[in-house]
């Protein structure tokens, strides 16, 4: 005959039932790990999300700076004929006295020292009794292309404001030549234009240049009838 005691029945049932201290102590170990790490991950994700929008500032003020290249060396480079679609060749400017190292051969001539005598090359104005010189010394103000397109880029945490200038810098031939960054005094044959992407904090992220020469343009021969 096989007797069952109950009390013996009801322990084992509420032993199964409960948590054995090695298992709570590891539940609390799993839930103070996860409650930890979230904002972590949190925090990271942000950062990243934040790291991406300076980067597309940076792409997107980088395509706005190689516009500024195909822009014309000086607003005196063009002279109108008339018509919008019809314009005299952008033209070098005169920055430098007859027969100096970047001036013209003579008062006569269209050429500049080492140029090309070929109707369709790079060339002067023509002298009319006074040269064509740049419009103005200096610090310019960069109008073009940053009017309407970019002031400033809201990012997830900050906004990224965008400062850009236009200045004439210095040309003097050295060996090796270094690129100025500060603006020259006097009218120059090369111009700088600089964008900087700065933080809420001031902090500069990113500080573009590109370098533009006067050299005029050149034409294409053309068949015609």
């Amino acid at each position: 005959m096989v007797t069952i005691s109950r009390t013996s029945l009801g322990t084992n049932m509420l032993k199964r039932a409960a948590f054995t201290m090695i298992e709570l102590i590891f539940a609390i170990v799993i839930i103070g790990v996860t409650v930890l790490t979230v904002p972590l991950m949190i925090e990271t994700n942000n950062k990243a999300l934040e790291g991406n929008i300076a980067q597309e500032a940076i792409f997107l003020v980088s395509s706005v700076l190689s516009t500024t290249t195909a822009l014309v060396w000086d607003e005196k480079s063009i002279t109108s004929t008339g018509s919008a679609d019809n314009y005299v060749l952008s033209k070098i400017l005169d920055v430098g006295s007859v027969g100096s190292t970047y001036g013209r051969i003579d008062a006569a001539s269209t050429l500049r020292i080492g140029g090309l005598r070929e109707d369709k090359h790079r060339q002067f104005f023509d002298y009319n009794g006074a040269p064509t010189a740049p419009l103005q010394v200096g610090e310019e103000t960069l109008v073009v292309p940053l009017d309407n397109s970019v002031a400033a880029i809201a990012g997830y945490k900050q906004a990224y404001t965008i400062v850009a200038k236009r200045v004439y810098v210095s040309d003097t031939i050295a060996d090796p030549f270094v690129f100025s960054t500060s603006a020259d005094a006097g009218q120059t044959n090369l111009k700088m234009t600089e964008i900087s992407i700065n933080g809420e904090d001031g902090a500069v992220i990113a500080n573009l240049r590109a370098y533009t020469a006067n050299i005029g343009e050149v034409d294409y021969a053309k068949r015609s009838f």
